[in-house]
């Protein structure tokens, strides 16, 4: 099979040259004003179990990730897998949908090896679509490797999962199904979400607030974060439905909080900020947020 290139590197989220990259990684780690301020230190947990980053440019959205993938490279619990759900901007295949097309994927930082016969029961098991042009026009997956690869340190495989809008009822059957997967093969996966928050603007075509839609937006997507750490399924749909929200990997989002209720687990929150508050222009915003998926 062939390897999947990095297209969303090709595309200007991130740099294709390996050093430029892994700086540019670095910086967003120790960016003091949005990142958390340093490199990671070395692991000395096992609790965590993946969480929720945005996928924009690094540039923009990288600090905001840095949070997440900090505590993920200084308490990941144990694992061989990685399993993203993305957003799938593109709409096409199924609620959910993997691709058997590749059997690596390849970023700057090196090739990241596919859990083939996962992804084949995830298909076979648990309803997931298996469609390859809706990773091959997709970003949201790819952003994350290259923080995964520095976070993460090689020898784990890739699920890689986009998902489209469904109901919280859905979200709760993926949710289960996936797990049963993971069980079925003894896998021990961590879960990353690829979201963004609002996007807000003309340009979006989705303007709420005329009057210091910076800060608006801000309180908007944290009261939408108020749910999600709450694991309020059905709130956080209310929400979604409420607003007509314009968070694009609000359905992952769902199926990790049911992830997490079926575990035990929590979601907590790290960091939140919209580029409005970087850049100052208020009639093109979006949010970004890390939040952690915790074994208490």
């Amino acid at each position: 099979m062939p390897a999947r290139e990095p297209f969303a590197g090709i595309w200007g989220f991130y740099p294709l040259d390996r050093d430029l990259l892994e700086k540019s990684i670095e910086r967003c780690f120790q960016d003091t004003d949005y990142g958390p301020g340093r490199l990671p230190s070395g692991r000395r947990a096992s609790s965590v179990h993946g969480g929720i980053a945005p996928h924009a440019g690094y540039t923009y959205s990288g600090p905001c990730a840095a949070h997440l993938y900090l505590e993920l490279a200084e308490k990941h619990a144990d694992f061989d897998t990685l399993v993203v759900i993305g957003t799938n901007h593109t709409g096409i295949g199924g609620d959910l949908t993997t691709t058997s097309a590749y059997d690596e994927w390849v970023t700057p930082l090196g090739s990241i090896s596919v859990d083939v016969e996962a992804v084949g029961k995830l298909v076979s098991e648990a309803g997931i679509a298996d469609e390859r042009s809706a990773h091959d026009r997709e970003h949201s997956v790819e952003v994350q490797l290259p923080f995964a690869q520095y976070a993460l340190g090689t020898g784990w495989r890739l699920i890689p999962i986009v998902a489209k809008p469904f109901t919280p009822e859905k979200a709760k059957t993926y949710a289960s199904r996936i797990l049963g997967v993971m069980e079925e093969l003894a896998r021990k996966p961590l879960f990353i979400v690829s979201s963004d928050f609002t996007h807000h603007g003309p340009s979006y075509g989705y303007v709420l607030f005329t009057v210091d839609p910076i800060s608006k937006v801000k309180d908007l997507d944290l009261a939408f974060i108020s749910r999600i750490t709450a694991l309020d399924t059905e709130g956080f749909y209310k929400m979604v439905e409420e607003y007509n929200a314009t968070i694009c990997g609000w359905p992952a989002i769902m199926v990790l909080m049911e992830i997490a209720r079926i575990k035990g687990w929590s979601l907590k929150f790290l960091k939140y900020y919209n580029s409005g508050e970087l850049t100052g222009d208020p009639s093109v915003i979006v949010g970004y947020a890390s939040i952690s998926l915790e074994q208490p």
